[in-house]
């Protein structure tokens, strides 16, 4: 069994790094993107895959159910249902969303572009993404409070 990998606390990463982190060749991180459902990296604008804290997770996880547990990849996909369920990313529309007073849901419409349709997705945020938010909160509040003390301090304008 491998040991615990200690992930950095970024936001988002590269898949280099992804790969240096987790052991996992490129090719086979995007073999396994176009198989399991929970490794969903964002493409930024310049068409770079940036890979969250989950999709880390998720291929971690998957690594272990493939390599270590012997599982195919049909039982490896099983398993991550149970293993790592996405009921905050249920597909609902908005309306339902507000008509059955969840908040971790997501919003998915399909998108015509080139006369090609496609599934786009807003993240709506979850109790641990507002837990972050609220640090993120306090620790701006810290930094205006002594931004204040030194203009104050030194008479800045």
């Amino acid at each position: 069994m491998q040991e615990p990998i200690e992930i950095p606390n970024k936001s988002s990463f590269k898949i280099n790094e992804v790969c240096a982190l987790t052991g996992v060749k490129s090719y086979v991180l995007r073999f396994w993107e176009s198989e399991f459902t929970e490794i969903a990296p964002i493409v930024s604008s310049v068409g770079l895959k940036l890979y969250e804290h989950k999709d880390i997770e998720a291929i971690l996880l998957i690594k272990k159910l493939l390599f270590d547990d012997k599982l195919t990849i049909e039982k490896a996909k099983f398993e991550m249902k149970i293993l790592m369920p996405k009921e905050h990313l249920v597909e609902k529309s908005f309306s339902d969303f507000a008509e059955d007073g969840h908040s971790d849901y997501v919003h998915t419409e399909l998108v015509e572009s080139n006369h090609v349709q496609y599934s786009q997705s807003k993240r709506v945020l979850v109790e641990s993404d507002f837990q972050k938010l609220m640090l993120a909160k306090n620790k701006l509040s810290e930094i205006l409070n002594l931004t204040e003390t030194l203009h104050q301090k030194n008479h800045w304008f």
